[in-house]
């Protein structure tokens, strides 16, 4: 049985539900989202392999997919955005990016700026 616990969404906001997976360091990797409106209805749900990489930047992956996705549909164009997710570091570096490794500071700098056509954005480290 799947159990998901999320955090509870605010009127006129969508929230991105996050994970990345990788088998060593580096080693087969995938990432996963889900995203969901105001009232928990799915909007959109991807997943797929991101090759051999480490576990930090499968995880800094997935929230630059959904801020991609997020960009490219003008639907969430100026909406608030919520991105979720139970890697602590990379919910670190989006929140400070002045703490990112310069080894992800690329894939970093290419995630913030997609997020300028956004509302607003808020990156939330979940315990789950």
């Amino acid at each position: 049985m799947l159990v998901v616990i999320c955090s509870p969404i605010k009127a006129s906001s969508f929230k991105w539900n996050m994970d990345g997976s990788s088998l060593g360091k580096p080693g087969p990797s995938s990432i996963g989202d889900v995203l969901q409106n105001y009232y928990g209805i799915i909007l959109g749900i991807f997943s797929m392999s991101t090759g051999i990489l480490e576990s930090n930047e499968t995880e800094l992956r997935v929230v630059v997919k959904a801020i991609k996705i997020s960009a490219s549909n003008p639907l969430l164009h100026h909406k608030h955005i919520i991105i979720e997710s139970n890697s602590f570091n990379v919910i670190s570096w989006m929140n400070n990016p002045d703490n990112i490794s310069w080894l992800h500071h690329k894939l970093f700098s290419s995630a913030k700026r997609l997020t300028l056509c956004l509302g607003s954005i808020i990156f939330i480290h979940s315990h789950h």
